[in-house]
């Protein structure tokens, strides 16, 4: 049984369950029509048709779904309706249930003070959501045939509205619960990149001064150049952690100016030449002479343009190539400026691919997790690429390599 977080419904959500109920007792000829929603596996009254006090009462009831359902065992099934005639009734309703105070009339099928008639409010999947009830005929005897078809008919509705109700609420609750997940995680990340950001610099700057001091051929070298090395993979976290940081939040508005992205992306493959010696990688470009320029935060799009280049070099082997590509693309009425990064790397196994853009996620791959990295890197890319209207897609294959497609919509350059 469902139990998600108690729903209050608004006045509209009241006032169309109260039409419902209303209805029933106007055309189906019954004084009381009531509609509970299951709430902790509780029936919790939320529209009665029968006067204030009767409603009053019912609200105090709130009995257990499973002593409902018990009771219904021995019920009489009426297509959508279950009717328990009190000659079946049990005892495990008792102080659960509204009794009202009057006398049988002495005819056939007379109506008795504690038969109960119910119609089972739901879902699709067949989850119980609410249940509607009814009691007090007008004319003192148990319903015909037609007066069974209209409480069916509007035992529909009520199913349709509560049901409607409660996913509303329920996807509602979903994303403010993720939200609020969502701005604890961003916090805790700005707060840790910060806290860490004076420490790291200490450390980093004491290096360089011990490195100024030490003799040539000093065994501690060895040492220190681990720790300058770990140091530098926390620095890039840090980097990585405010930039998430930066591009999580959504009080930070987007500033926005031209970016000819080919001009952008040629300085990024410079900037990164040094990381792509070391690893022993060609990099390349194919960049049209024109400009072509993208809308957008040109910092936020830089570290875009960064990660995406730095990840295609990393895991590359040495002698392998990685290029970045721009040009104008037209997909139906929209014109977009796309950006290619393409490695001969070591690839990303399929069904990994749908997890990259997750915060903090690495391949379980030998071959990745030996190759230093945070996790972060193509989160802050995929932010970016969202904050900015565009789209991001990827094709890779194990040993082949990947490739990478970045679509931002194009805006045109004054000259």
């Amino acid at each position: 049984m469902r139990t998600a977080d108690w729903v209050e419904p608004g006045a509209v959500d009241r006032e169309a369950l109260q039409i419902i109920a209303e209805s029933v007792t106007e055309l189906a000829g019954f004084e009381l029509a009531a509609i509970s929603i299951v709430h902790d596996d509780r029936l919790h009254t939320i529209a009665v048709a029968g006067g204030e006090h009767t409603a009053a009462e019912l609200s105090t009831l709130n009995p257990p779904v499973s002593v409902v359902l018990a009771e219904l065992e021995n019920a009489e099934d009426w297509g959508l309706l279950k009717f328990v005639p009190h000659e079946h009734e049990s005892s495990g309703l008792d102080g659960y249930s509204y009794i009202p105070d009057l006398e049988p009339v002495d005819r056939p099928g007379a109506w008795h003070p504690r038969d109960l008639l119910v119609a089972l409010l739901q879902d699709d999947a067949g989850e119980l959501r609410g249940v509607l009830s009814v009691d007090v005929p007008r004319n003192g005897l148990r319903p015909d045939a037609e007066q069974r078809r209209v409480i069916e008919r509007y035992a529909r509705r009520a199913g349709q509205a509560l049901v409607t109700l409660l996913e509303r609420h329920e996807f509602e609750h979903g994303m403010r619960r993720e939200q609020a997940t969502s701005d604890y995680r961003g916090q805790l990340i700005d707060a840790l990149s910060h806290q860490l950001q004076n420490p790291v610099a200490a450390i980093t700057g004491n290096l360089e001064l011990i490195f100024d001091e030490l003799a040539q051929d000093d065994p501690l070298e060895r040492s220190l150049r681990a720790i300058e090395r770990a140091t530098g993979r926390i620095q890039a976290m840090i980097a990585d952690l405010l930039a998430l940081a930066k591009v999580n939040n959504p009080d930070r508005p987007l500033r926005e100016v031209a970016v000819d992205l080919p001009t952008l992306v040629g300085d990024v493959v410079e900037s990164g030449s040094a990381e792509a010696a070391s690893g022993e990688v060609k990099v390349g470009t194919e960049l049209p002479p024109e400009p072509l320029a993208v809308r957008g935060d040109p910092g936020e799009i830089e570290d875009l343009v960064g990660n995406l280049l730095s990840n295609a070099i990393k895991y590359s082997d040495p002698g392998g190539s990685v290029t970045a590509a721009v040009q104008r693309v037209v997909e139906g009425s929209a014109t977009y400026v796309e950006l290619l990064v393409r490695d001969r790397g070591i690839g990303i196994a399929e069904e990994e691919q749908g997890r990259l853009f997750e915060e903090f996620f690495r391949s379980a791959s030998v071959e990745v997790r030996r190759r230093p990295g945070t996790g972060l890197g193509l989160t802050v890319v995929d932010r970016v690429v969202r904050r900015h209207g565009g789209r991001i897609e990827v094709e890779s294959e194990l040993g082949e390599g990947t490739t990478f497609r970045v679509l931002l919509p194009a805006v045109e350059v004054r000259r």
